[in-house]
């Protein structure tokens, strides 16, 4: 299996599976995947360089109900974490009707796209499932650092096979 590091530039969280679709940008080919072929295999003629990453309105409040995935050209590999049941994975939409955020405004690095809260802060605050509350929490208060993993657009993964941990399966 071929292993690539790229930068996070969008998400997906169902339940508590989260997808990250991963990119690189590159002098030559700013974001885009030079090698992106369509359906039938071959590179389309419309593929050019580009200095950013988008998705269908991207620039549309509120993201989860506007926003589409990244265009699959500026995608190079994906990471998909299987996190323990007893955790909570928090979106910028959790717990929100409408949440106030667009795509392009995670691009800025401001605002996690997925806050993951693990173990005894997890148990503590289980009833907890609000966005707001746990970006005031994380900004505000004293934590177990080990407790909360925040995930911002462009963090580095790397993706690849399935590794299995103590507290949750991984696929990388």
């Amino acid at each position: 299996m071929k292993y690539i590091i790229g930068k996070i530039i969008d998400f997906e969280v169902k339940g508590n599976a989260v997808r990250f679709y991963l990119g690189n940008k590159t002098d030559e080919w700013g974001w885009t995947n030079k090698n992106y072929k369509d359906r039938n295999g071959n590179t389309p003629d419309w593929l050019k360089p580009s200095d950013t990453y988008y998705g269908d309105d991207w620039d549309d409040c509120p993201y989860e109900c506007n926003a589409g995935t990244v265009y699959d050209e500026f995608i190079y590999g994906t990471r998909t974490y299987y996190y323990d049941i007893n955790w909570l994975i928090i979106e910028p939409c959790s717990g929100e009707i409408n949440s106030p955020y667009c795509k392009n405004e995670f691009k800025s690095r401001k605002i996690p796209c997925v806050i993951v809260i693990k173990g005894e802060l997890a148990d503590r605050y289980s009833y907890k499932d609000k966005f707001s509350f746990w970006w005031d929490f994380i900004k505000n208060s004293d934590y177990d650092k080990q407790e909360v993993e925040c995930f911002y657009f462009e963090d580095y993964l790397m993706s690849g096979e399935t590794l299995e941990t103590e507290r949750s399966s991984i696929t990388i």
